[in-house]
């Protein structure tokens, strides 16, 4: 009986197991790991050696099953395995022996970086920001954990077995940072993955065709994210094609006509899932009494509907119902059914609350499903509750400022809240129930007795089913208790419109002793920051904090990091947020770079005190993020010299540097004289 070695844990391998087999060829199938032989079944013409094997091993295994042929088709990364089999042939009698190459793929790498080792790849990505969603298996996991500040970032995905789990928990892997997935992925799975991470860089192996390679650098071409590719190993000379090797084999044993290859055969792959499922995108108003006729009509015709199950229990419907709303649950769901859809296409509904275009979950669910290949994708709107919320209290709201606590964090809602009911009339806020409101209505208590405002709130809850709706005083909404979902308006008759750019003098601040850049420096150091929306912007020797106050005044979005070490005045730098009751300002004690650590990469920063540190700080701020802007004052020549020397060794060739004198009039009897400030350098540039 004619015989064949392979070894395998690899697509190719299994797949070349399975076309031996169809041509009656008996294969010895050697894996490293149980879990590498589960694809594979035994029968009488396959039989699985599962374990670890060195050369030695391997030579007892050839004496044992005295193979005809030997083939190599473990992963292109599996250097000592391949190693082990070449020392393993040097002990062994002459036997044909072919070496499995991958598959190479037609992919866009125009947005991929090539490293040619796993520790070229970790170095790199210790100079990126964000979670970095990676690919490479479990084994190279100590390489990129070594660095703690990297292994915080680290997202990793690995074949669920449990000596790849153990890795992870010995390299300090938290449990949400690990995916145990069995492939092989999509790419709208890898484009769901990515997006539900948060991913901004994706790590992989140049692999080839059948390990998914294109899959994952394409959904992050679709996500618009950084592919870090590691090279592939070099193979060797005589490595050949999947067919090559089988038609080899068939030569050696003597077949003239070779049985189709497993790997060829047509799959339902080639029907493409937009093909075959037409989607709608549906909303669901404020329950059954407002869906409108065109949802009505597509909810009868749907063969498959999605929603929370709050609306999917009213419907009468014989459509299959899944209770998934979100892209990460629907999606693979999704593909199951289209892989089992014989003919025809078929019609798949997901509901949603509230407005489809105002922070719903349709925008992320419909750009995912064209991303992954869904051509066939329909919105269709419901009513909206800002429409109906409105509509109860008889306001219009065009000129109103609309915005939501639900599903979105506190940190970013309540300062956007809080500047928002200050410069407009009428705030609209979507909210999750009545502990959003209270909270809101312990931030209109507060803003009524230090800004000395006065609010109403107009609250609609659980809108056309056994609606509440009312109005209330700040203090009544703080300690409202309906259950239910409540939209409010809150209304500010004395609103003032906001100024959008930096307008507080020197006596606007809490001063005490401590030293506090003048009101036209301040003023022109931040215009020279060149500040946009969402904004991250670290004040190191914030001093009193004025500039983080007025930076912090200009937009809800920015976030301000006001770094000081003195204690006496972190706790100024807090009395003036207090009085400004600005909650996207954190006061961090301590000196930088030291207590820039723990803090997000920066897009922005102001330095109004190095403390004779500069070098060390702009080294960790370079590796935070190698794009941002940065403004320094001085008003010494010492440091000015500081300045241009870290300017000559970091190669910064856009710096504006300019000096500015100020004189400001001062009373002296009937008469005003102008009086000179100290001269300041100002220094902008972008690193």
């Amino acid at each position: 009986m004619k015989k064949v070695i392979i070894f395998g844990g690899t697509t190719e391998g299994r797949k070349l197991a399975e076309t031996l087999e169809e041509a009656e060829i008996f294969c010895v199938y050697c894996v490293a790991t149980e879990y590498g032989k589960e694809p594979v079944k035994e029968s009488s013409y396959i039989k699985i050696h599962s374990g670890r094997l060195d050369a030695e091993g391997m030579v007892n295994l050839f004496e044992q099953e005295k193979p005809d042929v030997i083939v190599d088709a473990t992963h292109p990364f599996a250097e000592i395995v391949k190693k082990e089999i070449e020392n393993s042939l040097f002990k062994y009698q002459n036997v044909p022996f072919f070496r499995l190459a991958r598959d190479e793929e037609q992919i866009d790498y125009s947005n991929c970086t090539f490293f040619d080792s796993v520790e070229e790849c970790a170095k790199a990505l210790k100079s990126t920001t964000g979670n970095i969603f990676l690919t490479t298996g479990s084994k190279e996991l100590p390489v990129f954990c070594e660095d703690e500040g990297l292994r915080d970032r680290i997202i990793a995905r690995i074949i669920p077995n449990d000596e790849s789990l153990d890795i992870c928990k010995q390299q300090g892997l938290k449990g949400n940072q690990i995916v145990a997935m069995q492939g092989p992925f999509s790419k709208g799975m890898n484009v769901a993955c990515l997006k539900e991470f948060n991913a901004s860089i994706c790590v992989l192996k140049e692999s080839g065709k059948s390990s998914g390679e294109a899959n994952r650098i394409e959904a992050a071409n679709a996500c618009g994210i950084k592919s870090y590719v590691i090279r592939r190993p070099k193979e060797t000379a005589n490595a050949r094609s999947f067919s090559q090797v089988v038609e080899e084999i068939y030569k050696l044993f003597g077949i003239t006509k070779s049985p189709e290859p497993a790997f060829e055969k047509i799959s339902a792959d080639t029907i493409t899932a937009d093909k075959k499922i037409i989607v709608s995108l549906a909303g669901f108003g404020m329950g059954f009494g407002t869906v409108t006729a065109e949802v009505q009509q597509a909810v009868a015709e749907a063969d498959f509907l999605f929603g929370a199950p709050r609306m999917l229990l009213g419907l009468e419907s014989n459509a299959k119902k899944y209770p998934y709303y979100l892209a990460k649950d629907i999606l693979p769901c999704m593909e199951e059914i289209a892989e089992n859809i014989q003919y025809g296409k078929k019609k798949a509904v997901v509901l949603f609350s509230g407005d489809t275009g105002f922070y719903s979950g349709a925008t992320k669910l419909a750009e995912a499903l064209k991303q992954t290949g869904y051509a066939e994708v329909k919105i269709l709107p419901g009513i909206s509750s800002i429409n109906a919320v409105a509509a109860k209290a008889n306001l219009t709201w065009q000129n109103a400022k609309i915005m939501s606590s639900h599903g979105i964090p506190q940190e970013r809602w309540r300062p956007e809240l809080i500047d928002a009911v200050r410069h407009n009339k009428e705030t609209f806020v979507i909210t999750s129930g009545s502990k959003d409101v209270r909270d809101i209505g312990d931030i209109l208590v507060a803003l009524e007795k230090e800004q000395n405002i006065k609010f109403r709130v107009f609250i609609g809850t659980n809108l056309y089913s056994d609606e509440k709706i009312g109005w209330y005083s700040a203090e009544k909404c703080s300690t409202y208790n309906q259950d239910g979902l409540s939209i409010i308006i809150i209304e500010n008759a004395n609103w003032q419109p906001k100024v959008i750019a930096p307008k507080l003098s020197d006596d606007d601040f809490i001063r005490d002793k401590v030293p506090m850049s003048k009101e036209e420096i301040r003023q022109l150091s931040i215009c020279k920051l060149q500040l946009h929306k969402d904004a991250v912007v670290y004040d190191i020797g914030s001093g009193s904090g004025s500039v983080a106050v007025e930076i912090a005044r200009m937009d809800a979005g920015i976030k301000v990091y006001a770094i000081e070490l003195k204690e006496v005045a972190c706790q100024l730098i807090r009395k003036n947020v207090s009085k400004y009751m600005l909650e996207n300002v954190s006061v961090i004690s301590g000196t930088a770079p030291d207590a820039l650590e723990n803090l997000p990469a920066p897009t922005h920063v102001f330095i109004g005190g190095s403390g004779g540190r500069l070098e060390d700080i702009f080294m960790t701020l370079k590796k935070k993020n190698s794009h941002m802007r940065i403004v320094i004052n001085s008003v010494t020549i010492e440091t000015i010299a500081e300045i241009n020397s870290v300017i000559k060794k970091f190669e910064i060739e856009n710096a504006d540097v300019i000096q500015v004198t100020v004189s400001k009039a001062k009373k002296a009897g009937d008469y005003s004289i102008m009086q000179g400030q100290n001269p300041v350098y100002i220094v902008a540039f972008n690193l």
